[in-house]
């Protein structure tokens, strides 16, 4: 009866252990400046589901790649942050301390759980037409300096899009796109890490039209590689 008990008791304390899942807030201070993060883990069956966000931009649901948890070990990319590879440990104060790093630099980040896990996973986008699927190349008419884009569109064996953009001057690369729309030959997609939204037309082998950024209208020019 008393080594029943023990057992008893043992199963108890292993499922009361603390885990990473939660609405976590945090920081990090890159440059001498403050940035906030807001991480969502969540389990899903026998795995974990996870995404990002921003508060001080009003953006969630940014995406989390390659995550890894293990025990009190959490590890991922964040991808619409200069793809930082973040490598975390719940602690015996019930934090989550690590590292944010990209390949310049690694930096010291801590988060704080703050309340339920509520992951937005991203939505999928239909199947885009043979004449827009593929890599397009041209400019962003920005305020200051053109810059070079790239945007790439792949349809997935699903029935679905998968849909990034490269801009060289900022460090951006494969960043993800979201609510792509294709109807004949009008074309839409957006940018949740920069609040932006595409509208263009589909000509032959050019893709023109406007990309809308915090009230700001920029043309936007490409041509299929």
């Amino acid at each position: 009866m008393y080594r029943w008990t023990l057992g008893i008791v043992a199963a108890s304390l292993l499922c009361a252990q603390p885990t990473p899942a939660g609405h976590w807030e945090g920081t990090f201070h890159p440059d001498g400046r403050e940035i906030g993060l807001s991480l969502d883990l969540a389990q899903k069956g026998a795995g974990w589901i996870a995404s990002m966000g921003m508060p001080s931009e009003n953006v969630t649901g940014l995406v989390v790649k390659d995550l890894t948890v293990n025990g009190k070990s959490v590890k991922f990319m964040a991808v619409e942050i200069m793809k930082a590879t973040v490598d975390l440990k719940l602690g015996d104060d019930g934090k989550l301390t690590g590292t944010i790093s990209d390949p310049r630099k690694s930096l010291p980040i801590e988060f704080h759980r703050t309340g339920e896990a509520k992951v937005q996973l991203p939505a999928t986008s239909p199947a885009v037409s043979k004449e827009l699927e593929g890599d397009w190349a041209g400019t962003l008419q920005t305020p200051g300096p053109a810059l070079e884009v790239t945007i790439h569109f792949k349809n997935q064996p699903d029935g679905t899009v998968s849909a990034t953009i490269d801009i060289p001057a900022t460090n951006s690369t494969g960043m993800p796109i979201n609510d792509v729309k294709q109807s004949a030959d009008k074309v839409e997609f957006g940018l949740k890490i920069a609040h932006g939204a595409f509208q263009g037309t589909l000509k032959g082998t050019e893709l023109t039209g406007e990309l809308g950024h915090d009230g700001q209208s920029m043309a936007l020019a490409l041509k299929k590689k």
